[in-house]
């Protein structure tokens, strides 16, 4: 095969990846996050809408070694006015010493709004409970279990707090 014709296939096959892209970046909502913590507020999706938060990358440093988190994820779905369901979980590879991937971190919850307030554009703080089962992980080093946690969220004009309580 000439140069040419490499040349004009990778660009026909980069263009084409570059539309694919463009293309689900225009059909998608805008949207943003932060979420340096472990925990979450007390608000829900809508119903039958999906939320998804994506952490395509992070290291772990614990007294086992080093470890990356890849993707680490969680994803919401509204059931019901002031209820969602909850997925969530993270692929681990131990860096040092080298392991395989495991899945680590999982569970599946049910959360529910008890007080609304600021987070839908009430007055006052949002109460709410979020319950549910933990997953073992895919070595089988931990078993299953439960939690249950209370949830508080306070907004003001000048930021949000949000205070989480668990039992697992």
């Amino acid at each position: 095969m000439c140069r040419r014709s490499q040349h004009f296939q990778s660009f026909v096959g980069h263009s084409i990846g570059a539309m694919v892209v463009f293309g689900l970046c225009a059909f998608c909502a805008p949207a943003a996050a932060y979420r340096p913590f472990d925990g979450t507020d007390a608000a829900v999706a809508k119903k039958g809408e999906m939320e998804i938060e994506l952490q395509p990358a992070g290291r772990l440093r614990d007294e086992s070694g080093a470890s990356l988190i890849a993707p680490a994820w969680v994803v919401n779905y509204g059931l019901r006015e002031d209820w969602e369901a909850v997925f969530e979980g993270q692929g681990q590879t131990s860096l040092s010493p080298p392991g395989p991937t495991t899945l680590t971190a999982a569970g599946a919850f049910l959360k529910h709004v008890v007080v609304p307030g600021g987070l839908q554009d009430k007055a006052g703080p949002n109460v709410a409970t979020e319950f549910g089962i933990l997953l073992p992980d895919s070595t089988g080093t931990s078993g299953a279990g439960a939690s249950l946690a209370a949830i508080v969220s306070q907004r003001w004009d000048w930021g949000t707090i949000h205070l989480n309580a668990r039992l697992r």
